[in-house]
């Protein structure tokens, strides 16, 4: 499995606009071969996801086909900044289903 880590800062007052977005994204971008993503919201009110795939090649075809602009438009322009976007492989995974 692979993964990408992402961080935000959402500009302020598109809070709710922006996790609306990530939700259909992240469904959008499951019918792309996505394993699914999680949205997480931090003491400091940055925002980060942790989101899944088989692995790298799927990703990638994925964000290049340009899925659902209408969604991926609106929640970039919720963005003020990606502060991170690294990607990492799976050595062990020890999560609860």
């Amino acid at each position: 499995m692979f993964a990408t880590y992402f961080r935000w800062t959402v500009k302020p007052g598109k809070e709710a606009e922006f996790a609306a977005l990530w939700s259909e994204g992240t469904k959008a971008l499951q019918l792309e071969g996505s394993l699914g993503s999680a949205l997480f919201n931090g003491a400091d009110g940055n925002y980060s996801a942790f989101a899944r795939w088989p692995n790298r090649e799927t990703r990638d075809r994925a964000f290049a086909k340009s899925v659902r602009p209408d969604i991926f438009g609106p929640f970039r322009a919720c963005i003020l900044e990606t502060d991170s976007w690294d990607d990492v492989d799976l050595i062990e995974n020890l999560w609860l289903p």
